[in-house]
């Protein structure tokens, strides 16, 4: 027997020595799993996130969001107030950090401003609305309060208006057109001036404008027959209950326009106390059966006026058409779609003869006549009126 040679008691003995070894080793080297750290970074919009979710603009402007981040901020609101724009332009011009205006019939249209003051104070005013932001729930009310009582003019005497809406690259935006004196309509003469029973169906229609929320009317007549003279009447019996939105025959386009539906959207929770009406004049082309120069139109006017758009828009739909009825598009005027159709003729030459005689006019001899001719024609003269001035 070799006397080098390993018995097996040795090997085994060796073999345990070593894996013993290799086990405290193992365990000297073990650590806790290594914690692998973890960074995100991501960009936000701050111009696209809202500050508060009550009625005016969903987002507060830029300056407030950048001044206050995460930081505190409380906001007071006043509503459909008439601003001394040109007092405030004096007064804070130079705290005057954005502004937005144009000019308009009546001079120039303030649309947006916005005036920072000391201690991230802000105030910003959308066309009759004022939002105060600050820093604690008291400064925006007192600032908001003294400045409305220093710059808040009295209200014009309320006729009634009507809001001119127009589309540009900026998007659509309105304007607000009063209404003249002359432009009301004697509503004791409304049977002489439409025809016996009118005064009934201008009843009917006024009580569903004001408990109907969207719905299509149709005006039907030829020129001059007294289709807006009656739609200035309306304005001005329910300018305190009804906001009217005139769209002219070149702005149809805003219907199909995708700004459209945020646009009503806005105006409903700035004005959440009024009922909307939309009053298309001369929109023969916008009803008329459907074709490739109207097919749009057609459509958005379907949309606006019935099914579940109408439920959120809650728009009432004026449209005054001087071509004949059959000549719209089908599904404009079915039964369930089609709210009003009121037809304005031309009145007989013996209702138009006395119309003239109780305004002191004269009129040439002719089987009929329209409102216009009796009121806007250069062959009417005056009759029975004492002259005043040198020509007296």
């Amino acid at each position: 027997m070799d006397q080098n040679a390993t018995s097996p008691d040795q090997t085994r003995q060796t073999w345990d020595a070593l894996a013993s070894t290799i086990k405290k080793k193992t365990a000297v080297k073990k650590t806790p799993p290594r914690q692998i750290e973890s960074k995100v970074e991501f960009t936000c919009d701050l111009s696209s996130m809202p500050m508060f979710s009550s009625p005016f603009s969903t987002a507060a402007p830029i300056p407030v969001i950048a001044t206050y981040g995460i930081d505190s901020a409380h906001r007071f609101c006043m509503r459909n107030r008439n601003w001394d724009f040109p007092r405030i332009l004096v007064d804070k011009k130079d705290q005057i950090c954005r502004s937005d205006r144009y000019p308009a019939n009546s001079g120039i249209h303030w649309r947006d401003l916005i005036i920072a003051e000391e201690n991230k104070v802000f105030l910003h005013i959308e066309e009759c609305d004022l939002s105060v932001y600050a820093p604690d729930i008291d400064t925006a009310k007192n600032v908001a309060t003294n400045f409305a009582d220093k710059y808040s003019m009295p209200p014009k005497a309320d006729v009634g208006c009507y809001n001119l809406l127009s589309l540009s690259n900026e998007g659509i935006d309105t304007e607000s057109v009063p209404l003249q004196d002359r432009n009301k309509l004697d509503e004791e003469k409304l049977d002489l001036f439409y025809g016996e029973g009118f005064s009934e169906k201008n009843a009917a229609f006024i009580d569903f404008l004001q408990t109907q929320r969207s719905g299509l009317t149709i005006f039907e007549g030829t020129p001059g027959t007294g289709k807006t003279s009656y739609i200035r009447h309306l304005i001005g019996k329910l300018h305190k209950t009804h906001r009217f939105y005139f769209i002219p025959p070149a702005s149809t386009g805003v219907l199909t326009n995708p700004e459209f539906i945020r646009f009503w959207s806005r105006q409903s929770t700035s004005y959440n106390d009024h009922r909307f009406v939309c009053v298309l004049e001369d929109a023969d082309g916008a009803l008329m059966t459907r074709d490739l120069d109207n097919r749009r139109e057609v459509g958005a006017i379907l949309n606006i006026t019935d099914g579940l758009l109408a439920d959120f828009l809650k728009l009432q739909v004026i449209c005054s058409i001087n071509c004949s009825h059959t000549e719209i598009d089908p599904a404009l005027i079915r039964p369930g779609r089609l709210n009003t159709h009121m037809v304005f003729d031309r009145m007989p030459g013996w209702r138009a003869q006395r119309i003239a005689q109780e305004s002191g006019r004269e009129l040439p001899l002719q089987k009929d006549y329209s409102l216009a001719e009796i009121f806007n024609t250069q062959a009417t003269v005056l009759l029975n009126k004492p002259r005043i001035g040198f020509a007296a």
